[in-house]
């Protein structure tokens, strides 16, 4: 039987989700589904910035399972964000329920409206990377005027995709689960790219 999960995400710890679970509920109720579970998140801090909020979630949803979310802001917190859990939902055969946008997202629905409205959303997030992109270089051409040295320094490692699973999967290591298990629970990269990580990282195998 299909899992049927609600998603409510706030910005600051004086908001509650309240009024999200109240529409989730009674979004289901109209459609008649059960839900079987309410995920509550919420991100406050500046660490989170960057962190999918949503990935935990989807680990433990599968194909044909419902995700509800009273808006499409709910997912993330920038247009390149929601349109890549968009396709990551898709890409898993998830339906994505957006309340408010009476949006219905799954892999096989080619209703038009859904489609413009993710074109749109996608167009929006092509414009979002070229602003990035023309702030960032100017912040560095600024930097390079002002005689401040560019890069890392010698030694330091740079972030990893993997860095915000770090203890998820270690604790898969200890229980020793192949890499590859590994890659497919967590979602994202290869096992030869979690291989290079754990090197470059001095993390055991």
């Amino acid at each position: 039987m299909s899992k049927i999960y609600g998603y409510a995400r706030v910005s600051t710890g004086v908001q509650t989700t309240d009024n999200q679970r109240k529409e989730i509920l009674d979004y289901a109720h109209t459609k008649k589904l059960s839900v079987e579970k309410i995920v509550e998140v919420e991100a406050s801090s500046r660490k989170d910035k960057k962190t999918r909020l949503v990935d935990d979630t989807l680990v433990e949803l599968e194909k044909d399972d419902i995700l509800i979310v009273t808006k499409l802001d709910r997912l993330g917190r920038s247009t390149i964000e929601v349109l890549q859990i968009i396709e990551d939902i898709k890409d898993k055969g998830i339906i994505l329920h957006i309340i408010k946008d009476g949006i219905i997202v799954a892999r096989d629905n080619n209703n038009p409206i859904n489609q413009m409205m993710l074109t749109l959303l996608t167009g929006f997030a092509q414009m979002e990377r070229s602003f990035i992109s023309e702030r960032t270089k100017s912040a560095l051409a600024q930097r390079k005027a002002m005689g401040i040295k560019l890069g890392r320094k010698k030694g330091v490692l740079g972030k990893s995709k993997y860095d915000q699973h770090k203890e998820k999967i270690q604790e898969l290591l200890s229980y020793g689960v192949p890499l590859q298990k590994i890659v497919d629970y967590i979602g994202i990269g290869t096992r030869q790219s979690l291989n290079d990580y754990l090197k470059s990282r001095n993390i055991n195998k």
